[in-house]
């Protein structure tokens, strides 16, 4: 995930760090603009795995239905909901 973080806030902050490599540019805004793109993507990094982790267990505790049980009416065994 590390990787990800760093090669996505370069990417976002690639203009600042150019300007400031070709001297049309601040150091100092180039290097702001490396942090914020840092935290915002580690950030979201964070949230995302939160929500897929979340989703994982989920999906670990509610095994899915055998083929057919899903459409079936409670209570009227071998019966489905289309039939009416």
């Amino acid at each position: 995930m590390t990787a990800i973080v760093l090669a996505v806030s370069l990417l976002l902050a690639g203009p600042s760090v150019l300007a400031a490599l070709e001297g049309t540019g601040d150091v100092d805004t180039a290097l702001l603009h490396l942090v914020l793109a840092l935290v915002v993507t580690a950030v979201a990094g964070h949230l995302v795995r939160g929500v897929v982790r979340g989703y994982q267990a989920q999906a670990a505790e509610n095994p899915p239905h055998p083929a057919g049980e899903q459409d079936a009416v409670p209570g009227v065994p071998g019966r489905r909901r289309d039939d009416f």
